[in-house]
């Protein structure tokens, strides 16, 4: 399997598109939420579409780069290509002066990267944006997973305009159901709950046309093997997945459950218990056990509408809490 960015532990300023690769793994866990009626009390936006392409960190000067690579899927044994675009640019944080007077900046020369991961089942492009300290902290986010919960793209949009302090590497991934969220429905084109498609604890859940229905099996779409191909690769200390309507986080135990009160208080989200569907094959299960040692994967429950103040404090929460792993 070769990679799609650079393996942490030898990482440069330079970002490195290769081949996706795609892996099946295998755990249990359970945190992921149903979708019920609660209001998000900071008021409403409507959610940006997903993001334009953007740049990476690779010269003082713009460049563009394209690379195409082929990856076999050995679970439906079909061979598919995919072209990959990279475009780079470099920008510079503004110096800031310390209390004793020295001038340091918020992280250093702070690159972006615009990485396609795959296509949909209709062939719509799941990107996503690297942004941060190459090697540092790594932080995956996903803005939708469902795609008429999509609130959690504003929170995307939010993180690619904040500095991003030192020592933390983002990886920010505004939608990986664009079919879904052109749709307004839950399901991808396929008609499968995306998130209930994973391979952890993955179960024969409902038939089509349930809106809990699992797939053929384990990681039969496109969607989810893109999003494993990244994780696999990048290996993140900390998964956000996005959600609507619940207005909660579930709670958890030890550092885990210390990052989730944490979040919680920054952001004004209660910590409660959820039920109300069939948790097999969720994302959050599968990212905790992808996720680097010691790593942490959790959903964030929105509230029926985010304002853009809201996404702005979900998106400082984001890095404040990334901050302390």
């Amino acid at each position: 399997m070769t990679g799609i960015v650079a393996m942490k532990g030898c990482r440069t300023c330079c970002a490195v598109v290769a081949a996706l690769a795609l892996a099946v793994a295998a755990c249990s866990g359970d945190d992921e939420l149903d979708r019920q009626g609660a209001t998000d009390p900071v008021g409403t936006v409507d959610p940006p579409a997903m993001s334009p392409a953007i740049s990476t960190p690779t010269a003082p000067s713009p460049s563009t780069t394209a690379a195409t690579v082929t990856t076999s899927v050995d679970t439906t044994t079909t061979t598919t290509t995919t072209t990959t675009t990279t475009t780079t640019t470099t920008t510079t944080v503004a110096p800031t002066t310390t209390t004793e007077g020295q001038t340091s900046t918020t992280a250093p020369t702070v690159a972006e990267t615009e990485v396609e991961l795959g296509r949909s089942a209709e062939g719509r492009p799941i990107t996503a944006i690297r942004r941060g300290t190459p090697g540092g902290t790594t932080v995956l986010v996903i803005g939708v997973i469902h795609g008429d919960e999509d609130a959690g793209t504003a929170i995307v949009e939010a993180l690619r305009k904040l500095p991003v302090p030192a020592g933390i590497e983002l990886w920010l991934v505004p939608s990986m159901n664009p079919d879904g969220q052109a749709a307004g429905t839950r399901q991808n084109a396929n008609g499968v709950d995306l998130n209930r498609n994973f391979p952890t604890n993955w179960g024969p859940l409902g038939q089509p046309g349930d809106w809990q229905y699992a797939g053929i099996g384990p990681v039969s779409e496109p969607e989810t093997k893109a999003m494993i191909a990244l994780s696999e690769q990048v290996r993140p200390d900390l998964t956000l997945w996005y959600h609507q309507d619940l207005f909660r986080i579930n709670p958890s135990t030890g550092v885990d459950g210390e990052i989730r009160r944490r979040y919680a208080d920054l952001t004004g989200l209660p910590i409660l218990e959820v039920s109300g569907g069939t948790y097999t094959g969720t994302a959050s299960q599968w990212s905790r056990t992808i996720a680097a040692e010691g790593g942490i994967g959790f959903t964030v429950e929105l509230g029926k509408r985010l304002s853009a103040d809201g996404a702005r404090q979900h998106a400082e929460a984001v890095l404040a809490v990334s901050g302390e792993l």
